[in-house]
């Protein structure tokens, strides 16, 4: 047996260390009987209190400070607690690996307090007869990646994957280190977001056109690499003003006097983390694209489970039955609110539910799918087990 393949996807996973993609989701096959509850809420209250802890702890290491004698000694350990790096520092540190945070957020989830706050709904949805069950060959070593699959779950209105917050702490996190590198090196602000999107996309051998996508799983994930950029503008959004949904929010956190603390909009149950999470992250909206090996397999996939997938988005999500709207979407999710996040940019291969789905239904019920010309692209695309109480 020629055991090269499975020491080279191995390797894959050492090189990738903690970012390595170790999970994938299906948001196509869900399911038609029950309805999702919205658990919005849950990341609300896990993300208030990762800040809250950080804040707090920090606040009692300057009540310490400032009981410090010496004037200069004083005044230098001041500045260190104040630098903005701590608070960032301190809310990555909350949540556990990117491998191990996954299986956190589904054991949460899952569990009796999720039963018991939603009964008969849908926390978190798990299918043994999910996509990637059959997309590659066999003996594929890239099988040996999706071994892993993450549930399904709403929040803010949205389906995404469970992958897709483990992204958004853990990728976010090295956008975010390879911004303040890029700008340590002097670089200005939107030179730094463009070579840190050119690496973790298409430029570079850690990219989703390369080690962490297409080699890995045959896969460029669109979706993932919009939660990692939404992940990298919550932590510059910690103790920086950014652009959300297309408006300008306040830091969650800011100095009041020598003290940190929150900004009052940070509450558990009042929806602000949903600032960050929006249809980017789905994959069935924000499809990815599929390199020559899987593409055919997925499409085939799609095709025959075309009715479900269109009765779900249709009915359950009250989307419209028109085709174009699917592909309209699709464009307009080519950027975070006109940000460009990393999108491959190659519309005509991606697989959509109105171009795929909606007419192989069509064909099998011996009609046409409602649609008309999807519009050009709105931007132009970037081409460039630790436990701790949060889940």
């Amino acid at each position: 047996m020629n055991c090269r393949p499975l020491a080279i996807a191995s390797l894959v996973l050492a090189l990738c260390g903690p970012a390595a993609r170790a999970h994938e989701t299906d948001n196509f096959y869900l399911p038609l009987d029950r309805a999702f509850a919205d658990v919005g809420a849950f990341f609300d209250a896990a993300h208030t209190r990762a800040i809250e802890r950080t804040v707090q702890r920090l606040n009692a290491q300057i009540d310490a400070a400032l009981r410090i004698r010496d004037q200069d000694r004083r005044a230098r350990r001041l500045a260190e607690l104040h630098d903005p790096e701590n608070i960032v520092r301190g809310v990555h540190g909350a949540f556990s690996d990117a491998f191990t945070e996954v299986l956190d957020i589904e054991d949460a989830i899952r569990g009796p307090w999720a039963r018991a706050m939603y009964p008969g709904k849908v926390t978190a949805n798990w299918d043994a007869n999910w996509m990637y069950t059959y997309v590659h060959f066999p003996l594929d070593p890239r099988r040996l990646v999706l071994l892993f699959q993450s549930s399904t779950v709403k929040a803010y209105g949205v389906y995404f994957g469970t992958d897709k917050l483990s992204h958004f702490h853990h990728m976010g996190m090295y956008y975010y280190d390879a911004y303040r590198g890029h700008r340590r090196e002097g670089m200005e602000e939107q030179q730094a977001v463009n070579a840190l999107l050119h690496t973790y996309s298409k430029g570079g051998p850690i990219g989703e056109s390369s080690l962490l996508g297409f080699f890995a799983t045959g896969v460029y994930s669109n979706a993932d690499l919009a939660a990692n950029y939404a992940g990298f503008k919550f932590y510059r959004n910690l103790t920086e003003p950014m652009q959300l949904k297309g408006r300008e929010v306040e830091p969650l956190v800011m100095r009041c006097g020598v003290y940190w603390r929150l900004s009052t909009r940070v509450r558990p149950e009042s929806g602000w983390f949903g600032d960050f999470v929006s249809d980017h992250w789905n994959e069935a909206l924000n499809p990815s694209l599929y390199d020559a090996t899987v593409r055919g397999s997925v499409k085939s996939i799609l095709e025959r489970r075309a009715a479900r997938i269109v009765e779900f988005y249709t009915t359950k999500d009250n989307r419209p039955s028109d085709a174009a709207y699917y592909d309209t979407l699709m464009h307009e999710l080519g950027t975070l609110y006109g940000e460009p996040y990393g999108h491959s940019g190659e519309w005509e291969k991606l697989l959509t539910i109105g171009a795929t789905c909606m007419p192989a239904l069509a064909a099998a019920r011996g009609g046409e799918p409602r649609t008309q010309a999807a519009p050009a692209p709105t931007a132009t695309p970037f081409t460039g087990s630790r436990r701790n109480g949060f889940y």
